[in-house]
């Protein structure tokens, strides 16, 4: 009979890490908004007005990265829930130990 711990038939596949990796392109992005302060002319800068234009592949990509959370499994448990069942794992790797023990006492006993 499974249990509410057992895992999952199939394993979740987690998306490419680069799917999560926007700080950069962000930290780009605010980069050349403020060169635009201290410097009037350059290929870096970025005006205020072109802001909108030029973030919206970086929002694009944080839609993506919460998108790809949601579908993950167990994502909607509550931190309550998930200590719950490292309870009952840990109390079921206690127990496998002590039949584990038991067997290795008993066969030291028939040698």
């Amino acid at each position: 009979m499974p249990s509410s711990t057992s895992p999952p038939a199939h394993p979740a596949t987690l998306p490419p890490a680069d799917t999560f990796d926007f700080i950069p392109p962000l930290h780009s992005l605010l980069s050349r908004l403020l060169v635009n302060q201290f410097e009037t002319t350059g290929n870096h800068t970025l005006s205020p007005k072109d802001l909108a234009t030029e973030a919206a592949a970086i929002k694009i990509k944080i839609q993506k990265a919460r998108a790809a959370v949601q579908v993950l499994p167990d994502v909607d448990r509550s931190v309550a829930e998930q200590q719950e069942e490292i309870g009952e794992l840990e109390e079921r790797i206690r127990e496998q130990k002590r039949v584990l023990w038991e067997v290795a006492e008993a066969g030291r006993k028939s040698s």
